[in-house]
């Protein structure tokens, strides 16, 4: 996007800047989408070429994995994002985005070779399975290959080259799905096939990501911006690493407490529930960078508040219509031996939920640039996590896990609205968007609990839940001018793209 349009979205009205983001959420969103939807065709061919030990323990080391991945990025695509637009020097722009990537390379070198050399004493350590170690050496190697995709995708993203960034973001994903389906079933290699299909892929699009945004790069004249950029991403890496350690936490205690069959059970509804990431992080892709624009405008806490609204509006409702099809989808697309992990589904989307609003509400925290509060809340959500999985989950299996996680977010997300109004002055409406959550919590029981004789029945009362559940939150949670600016907005963005094609 040129310098020019993104000064007019800077002076726009609040309805120019949230059509903007909405076009940055479908951008973003449709190439998550797309990903998931990969996930979901590979799911079936892993779920019954798989025992599900070997899914759990699969589900197992790709968590342990991707809190290595956080730890090696350093929040340094944070950093990016906050440090780039401060200066308008293309030169000094290069250092930034040099000098962060060669501290990525460095700690990225350091932390595969410790963690490939221990993988075994690792692996018995966490979750006594040290017999899959040969598997997870390979997903190892893959880890400087997804740090160099990650990299490039999300300075793609934050220069708002989209058409480059989906490219890149669900090119690499549609490679390592067909690579791995390629090894797993046509040449039945295994768990082996499923993490060389995984190294295969990411090593193709870490060399087409970095040659994309080749023009971004220089030799480091030292490191006096990495310095700044450590000090101010570090916060945003522990959290980054803290966000992996509670599904990390739960996956620990399943296995050993209750086993690794109990794993792969909740493993494959935990990544049902996740599905609900893909709006999340189609928003706040387009939310991060754009918040970060306007923050000095007269309006823009206006602008915050009814995001905030809108945001959560659609998260409630989308995860009422996919708690209402749980079953049938897990029975799709994993068999029936699955179906009971059904469960845990309710509260881990509304953490979900929860957590996004926090998200939002707390964007003070790096307004003030006073990260290391993100670091704390974090700290408190792993710490709070760990105590009520371990309190729930020798009693309730994998429902007192899910609960568990749930009350660590609800702890973590708390206090970083709380360190966030410490720091800076901005204030959220929470009225609303938590009556949402309570009006989701009630509607999840409603579905979940409820079984009826006979599937037309049960149909028709889901439903009519959903339909009752979407109609309160247009009525109940918008008033009537909320409502004709939303209708509106949508028909004058839709009217717009319609004529731009």
């Amino acid at each position: 996007m040129s310098e020019e349009r993104f000064k007019q979205i800077r002076a726009g009205s609040i309805k120019e800047r949230l059509a903007f983001v909405a076009k940055d959420s479908v951008v973003y969103g449709g190439a998550g989408a797309l990903n998931s939807m990969l996930q979901l065709l590979l799911l079936p061919i892993i779920a019954r070429l798989f025992t599900q030990t070997e899914f759990g323990a699969l589900d197992s080391m790709n968590v342990l994995g991707a809190s290595f991945i956080a730890f090696i990025i350093l929040g340094q695509d944070s950093s990016i994002a906050r440090y780039f637009y401060e200066t308008e020097d293309e030169e000094e722009r290069k250092q930034i985005i040099s000098q962060a990537l060669l501290a990525e390379v460095v700690v990225c070198t350091a932390v595969t070779s410790l963690v490939w050399i221990n993988a075994a004493a690792l692996l018995e350590a966490v979750y006594g399975m040290s017999e899959y170690v040969e598997y997870f050496r390979i997903m190892v190697l893959s880890f400087p290959l997804v740090v160099m995709v990650r990299f490039s995708s999300n300075l793609l993203k934050w220069t708002f080259q989209r058409g480059r960034f989906i490219v890149v973001a669900f090119g690499a994903s549609a490679t390592v799905i067909s690579l791995t389906v390629l090894y797993v079933w046509k040449l039945d290699m295994g768990l082996r096939g499923y993490y060389l299909g995984q190294v295969t892929g990411f090593a193709l699009f870490a060399i087409l990501g970095l040659w994309f945004c080749r023009k971004y790069f220089t030799v480091p004249r030292g490191f006096d911006r990495g310095w700044e950029m450590l000090s101010y991403g570090g916060p945003y890496m522990v959290t980054a690493v803290a966000s992996c350690l509670i599904p990390a936490l739960d996956r620990v205690m399943i296995t050993n407490m209750v086993g690794l069959e109990a794993t792969g059970l909740y493993g494959m509804s935990y990544r049902y529930a996740f599905l609900l990431m893909l709006p999340i992080q189609a928003f706040m892709t387009a939310w991060a960078p754009f918040t970060l624009s306007i923050y000095k405008e007269d309006n823009a806490e206006e602008t915050y508040n009814r995001g905030l609204v809108l945001a959560t509006a659609g998260l409630v409702v989308l995860s009422v219509v996919m708690l209402s099809v749980i079953e049938p989808v897990i029975v799709l697309v994993a068999t029936e031996n699955y179906l009971s992990g059904h469960v845990v589904a309710l509260p881990l989307m509304v953490g979900l939920v929860i957590q996004n609003i926090s998200h939002i509400a707390g964007v003070g925290i790096s307004l003030s640039k006073r990260t290391r509060f993100t670091m704390y809340s974090y700290v408190i959500g792993v710490v709070s996590s760990a105590a009520m999985i371990w309190l729930l989950v020798r009693d309730f299996g994998i429902l007192g896990a899910a609960y568990g996680a749930l009350l660590g977010r609800v702890a973590q997300s708390v206090s970083y609205v709380a360190f966030a109004y410490s720091v800076y002055p901005i204030r959220f409406a929470l009225t609303r968007p938590l009556a949402m959550v309570g009006l989701l919590v009630g509607s999840g029981f409603a579905l979940q609990e409820v079984d009826l004789e006979t599937m037309s029945t049960l149909v028709l009362y889901r439903a009519v839940v959903v339909a009752l559940f979407a109609t309160l939150i247009w009525y109940a949670m918008f008033n009537a001018s909320e409502r004709e600016k939303a209708v509106a907005s949508i028909s004058s963005y839709l009217g717009r793209e319609t004529n731009e094609t």
